[in-house]
């Protein structure tokens, strides 16, 4: 998997817009504060190696997030019990998780994310600017 010890996970539907974007402003906070944790991501719908939405793409260069490279990965492309946490865009994700995937609940948290697929760059930015919130409350809780 990864060379951390301490792995956390966003998860949305296909893994082309709202986890992959998660996952590299996570990373770069993370790194930028000397965290010793990292961040991944799936789909529970993803089709594995599709690349993500070019507005994704566009409104994570706005913050000098290169996400281009990224491409997507389905639930049982990782082991579950490998992570930390895991952060559901939707509830909905959450219900598939801890109801018929078999996560325990308190391993996943629901950061109620709306998906921006195939919506307007405005509304891809508002995304962006959600997620990015939510991570840097997610980022805080691994400060000391």
């Amino acid at each position: 998997m990864m060379p951390k010890d301490r792995i956390i996970a966003f998860v949305c539907t296909g893994n082309t817009c709202r986890s992959p974007m998660a996952e590299a402003i996570f990373n770069k906070l993370a790194e930028e504060k000397g965290l010793d944790v990292r961040a991944l991501s799936f789909g529970l719908a993803a089709v594995p190696g599709m690349p993500p939405s070019q507005n994704a793409v566009a409104v994570c260069k706005e913050i000098g997030i290169d996400i281009s490279e990224k491409t997507s990965h389905f639930i049982y492309d990782y082991q579950l019990s490998d992570f930390e946490k895991i952060y559901c865009m939707s509830n909905e994700h959450y219900q598939i998780l801890t109801q018929s995937v078999g996560l325990p609940p308190e391993k996943a948290e629901v950061l109620d994310i709306a998906d921006p697929y195939g919506q307007s760059i405005a509304v891809y930015r508002f995304c962006r600017d959600m997620i990015r919130t939510a991570v840097e409350q997610i980022i805080s809780s691994y400060e000391n």
